[in-house]
């Protein structure tokens, strides 16, 4: 899994699918329609059938009560996750009075047998939070089995998709941010209490200047919708949108549909090794070495190099969601229900 990570962290730049790449739409065949509980299957209903299925002049599609008594993940789920004092305090951001609060505090350690144990001090958590702040929660495809099993059906949307799961908790006055933009596709779910969306017009596709937007930056007000437990709103890429905590508290999980084909930096790193190996001569014209480079990428032998890339990342992405799913220590369960047997027969 370590491979694994230096894989998608080297691809994470990547926003533009598959130039020269024709895009694959992946099929739900009948095993994968039966494969995840009802309260997933709807959602992944939802976006296979309406959410993908929408006109390309929306930028939205809003599904009011889709789950009822929705158990996805809940209160008591982040509570749990909060209070482990093994957490990896990379996954949590603490945004407090509109500031990113530094967590090195939090961090702490005890000596064993001359090494360092490390173990999160969960009072700074709990004072930041009475002080009405925002947390963000990462890698909840990692710490929920649940959440994995939606993003794998989820990443079967596109060869290009490898999504991420992050849960919002935001009390009223403080968001996690402000006005902002994605560069990817979002499938939102509501979990508790209720929070007021902001969604302004779609803006052409860009890689900086995506987050603390002004008025004026947003563009018009397209629509607003209240979000409720058991909602699912999907959002398109480039929609700029405000979000308002209403009443005391807010918790919704959001998957983004990261875009992980080969992006602009890899393709022009692969193009110049080509242009290395068949480049012009000496004292061409600007113009010709453009062209002498886009002729390289239009090559058949570079789009198979591109789709196999591609290709041998979407297996790395399958293998995560795999490895994710089967990642349990089992080993103690024989031995549990021997004890179990012993009491009942007692």
């Amino acid at each position: 899994m370590t491979c694994y990570y230096k894989l998608a962290r080297s691809e994470a730049r990547g926003s533009d699918c598959g130039k020269g790449v024709p895009p694959k739409q992946f099929a739900l065949g009948p095993a994968n329609m039966t494969e995840l509980p009802p309260q997933l299957r709807q959602v992944r209903d939802f976006f296979f059938k309406q959410a993908l299925a929408l006109s390309p002049e929306r930028t939205y599609l809003h599904q009011p009560e889709l789950i009822k008594n929705q158990t996805i993940f809940r209160l008591e789920d982040l509570r749990k996750h909060l209070n482990n004092p093994l957490l990896d305090l990379d996954f949590v951001q603490i945004i407090d009075k509109g500031q990113l609060v530094d967590l090195r505090a939090a961090r702490c350690f005890k000596i064993v047998q001359r090494r360092q144990i490390k173990f999160v001090n969960r009072l700074v958590l709990q004072q930041h939070l009475e002080n009405g702040a925002a947390c963000l929660l990462e890698g909840v495809d990692i710490l929920e089995p649940q959440v994995n099993l939606l993003a794998t059906a989820l990443d079967r949307a596109h060869s290009c998709i490898f999504s991420n799961a992050v849960v919002f908790f935001s009390q009223h006055g403080s968001e996690a941010y402000r006005g902002h933009l994605d560069t990817d596709d979002v499938l939102a779910i509501h979990l508790a209490g209720a929070k007021r969306w902001r969604l302004h017009g779609r803006q052409s596709p860009r890689r900086t200047h995506l987050v603390e937007l002004g008025e004026s930056e947003m563009g018009p007000l397209e629509a607003e919708l209240v979000m409720h437990a058991g909602d699912v709103l999907f959002l398109r890429s480039g929609t700029p949108h405000q979000v308002e905590t209403v009443g005391d508290y807010s918790l919704h999980l959001s998957f983004d549909l990261c875009d992980r084909a080969a992006g602009i930096e890899t393709v022009f790193d692969l193009l110049l090794k080509r242009y290395d190996r068949d480049s012009l001569r000496p004292y061409g014209a600007v113009s010709e070495v453009l062209e002498k480079v886009a002729s390289l990428g239009r090559t058949e032998e570079f789009r198979r190099e591109i789709e196999a890339l591609q290709q041998q990342h979407k297996a790395g992405y399958e293998e995560f969601r795999r490895s994710v799913a089967a990642s349990r220590v089992s080993f103690f369960d024989p031995l549990i229900a021997a004890e179990e047997t012993k009491t009942e027969q007692r």
